[in-house]
């Protein structure tokens, strides 16, 4: 038997980076990930609160990562 039970707050936040967090995962500037979101970074806003979600900012990392060939 299956229950619909809404996730409990800890579920869901794991999941949804602040501003500082995406910057500590970065290891950059707060000011470089505002600089990312006009290039694409995906975010969204709940209510006033800016927030990403961490399984797309992984997938946009790899989608948009350049390796040097003449290493």
């Amino acid at each position: 038997m299956e229950t619909n039970t809404p996730p409990t707050q800890t579920q869901t936040t794991e999941n949804l980076w602040t501003v500082d967090q995406v910057a500590t995962y970065l290891r950059c500037t707060v000011r470089h990930v505002h600089n990312l979101l006009r290039t694409g970074l995906p975010h969204l806003y709940l209510g006033r609160l800016l927030r990403f979600d961490a399984d797309e900012v992984r997938a946009y990392l790899l989608k948009h990562r350049r390796v040097r060939s003449d290493v």
